[in-house]
């Protein structure tokens, strides 16, 4: 599963890890442009549970070597965990901001795990610390990111408009049409 184009699609869009997450922190004067609160918004990362999307990729790789899932089947399921978990992390993410009175949340993409946020520097790294973002970046990131979004978007709909028109293949890592389930993505 690790080969799957969505999951280096969203890590590339997430920029997960745990340098990326020092990095935010003790770059986050730099980012902003000052050492105090700069009134700037930035943008942050969330990223989904690692055991759990770990766990079932297992269970996929189990179940594609046992030939009891197709690798289609896999590849949709893999997604739809991954962008379950990453909402999970994100509705964390939004209490957090919600309930506070120096974080706001400016614009997000919760399904992609990316926010641009107002807040104190200290709330930002606060929420970093305690787990609940991945990665701090400079404003104009968010941009990036919503291009990107919006690339993968097109991606998806072009293999799902391949998917519906393919009655042979099923794609192009597939060689049979066991399952076509494409369409309950959302």
């Amino acid at each position: 599963m690790s080969n799957l184009p969505t999951r280096r699609g969203f890590l590339a869009l997430t920029g997960t890890g745990a340098a990326t997450s020092l990095a935010g922190c003790s770059q986050l004067d730099s980012i902003t442009g000052s050492g105090s609160d700069s009134g700037e918004a930035l943008t942050v990362t969330v990223q989904p549970d690692q055991e759990q999307l770990s766990a079932l990729e297992e269970e996929l790789r189990a179940g594609l070597e046992s030939g009891n899932v197709s690798q289609q089947e896999a590849q949709q399921r893999f997604q739809d965990a991954q962008r379950s978990l990453t909402e999970e992390a994100a509705a964390t993410f939004e209490e957090t901001a919600a309930s506070s009175d120096d974080l706001s949340i400016v614009e997000s993409a919760p399904s992609y795990g990316f926010f641009l946020v107002d807040g104190s520097e200290r709330e930002i790294v606060d929420a970093l610390r305690r787990g609940e973002i991945a990665a701090i970046y400079p404003r104009t990131q968010y941009e990036q990111f919503a291009q990107r979004r919006e690339q993968l978007e097109q991606q998806r709909e072009a293999m799902r408009g391949q998917g519906e028109g393919n009655t042979t293949t099923g794609g192009n890592e597939s060689p049979t049409n066991e399952s076509n389930d494409t369409e309950s993505e959302t």
